[in-house]
């Protein structure tokens, strides 16, 4: 049971004193990283203490670490100063040009093919985007640390991006799936038929998978594999797919792609269509909060831009 002197609001300075250490090792590093004396950075962390009625660290010759309820504490801690700058850097934003900042991230694939008509959009509605293009695994991880507002992500039905009830999703559009093979493979030299369903006469190639292991998509295609029978064999990681495009004409591995990266292909790699059923790439709009109407009237238009292309 803790003993909490009274329901205060926390002390901010004592909130990024224990970020600074948490972040530093020591009390003497996060002084130096705040400018502040080291008895500043003392005061204020005791007062912390006493605030949340028990100790956040342990301090010893070697530096200072979180204790248990430190390290539950420094989440909701590091959210509440990214709150504080976001007042601040928001505030900043309206006395400029009186515009909402939203920061806003997408990953790279599609953000290639749509960021600036979102950008020409919000630009027009007089909102201001803060732009982060980054794989869904790190976008997701900033969401729910309060570093972004709103995120577009991909997933693969059925196995959503990991979220805690704090962030909201909606589905955008579901975007169909292609298998990308080098031309000799005997999935392309057979008469065109139906789309591919199943992955049996796969079980001999090399795959190529995102980089950071945390990708919905990979964890559904060694799903489908291993309803074929076999265990996906993996040759790469990585999320560059120019270079997988450039291995697949090499005849190297086998990969599934969006079917909006079939557009950059070498005339070496056949793209062969994976039927909707079987899988296919949900592209949601993930939120802290409600986000500006601007905001999905902006991502709406620039998808409604790009199927048109």
């Amino acid at each position: 049971m803790s003993h909490r002197q009274a329901p205060n609001l926390p002390d901010f300075r004592g909130l990024a004193a224990f970020d600074a250490v948490l972040a530093e090792g020591s009390v003497a590093a996060a002084a130096n990283r705040l400018g502040w004396s080291h008895p500043t950075v003392d005061h204020h962390l005791r007062r912390l203490e006493q605030q949340a009625g028990v100790k956040l660290l342990e301090r010893g010759p070697r530096g200072s670490t979180p204790t248990a309820a430190g390290r539950v504490f420094a989440v909701r801690a590091r959210q509440l100063l990214e709150a504080g700058r976001r007042a601040f850097t928001e505030l900043d934003a309206w006395l400029d040009d009186e515009r909402r900042l939203v920061r806003f991230g997408i990953f790279p694939t599609l953000g290639a093919l749509v960021v600036p008509g979102i950008l020409r959009r919000a630009e027009l509605a007089r909102l201001s985007l803060e732009l982060t293009l980054d794989e869904c695994e790190r976008l997701a991880r900033q969401l729910e640390q309060g570093q972004l507002d709103a995120a577009v992500l991909f997933q693969a039905p059925g196995l959503p991006t990991p979220l805690s009830a704090e962030v909201t999703t909606e589905l955008l559009f579901a975007e169909p799936l292609v298998l990308a093979v080098h031309r000799s493979h005997p999935l392309a030299t057979t008469e065109p038929s139906e789309p591919i369903r199943e992955f049996t006469e796969l079980r001999q190639d090399r795959w190529a998978f995102g980089a950071s292991g945390g990708d919905t998509l990979d964890e559904a295609t060694r799903e489908l594999c291993g309803r074929a029978g076999f265990e996906a064999s993996t040759g790469m990681h990585s999320d560059d797919y120019p270079a997988i495009l450039g291995m697949i004409a090499a005849g190297q591995l086998v990969a599934i792609v969006p079917a909006s990266v079939a557009t950059w292909h070498d005339d070496a790699v056949a793209f062969l269509p994976i039927d909707t059923a079987t899988l296919t790439r949900e592209v949601v709009l993930a939120t802290r909060e409600e986000p500006p109407a601007a905001l999905r009237d902006a991502i709406a238009g620039a998808l409604s831009e790009l199927r048109t292309r």
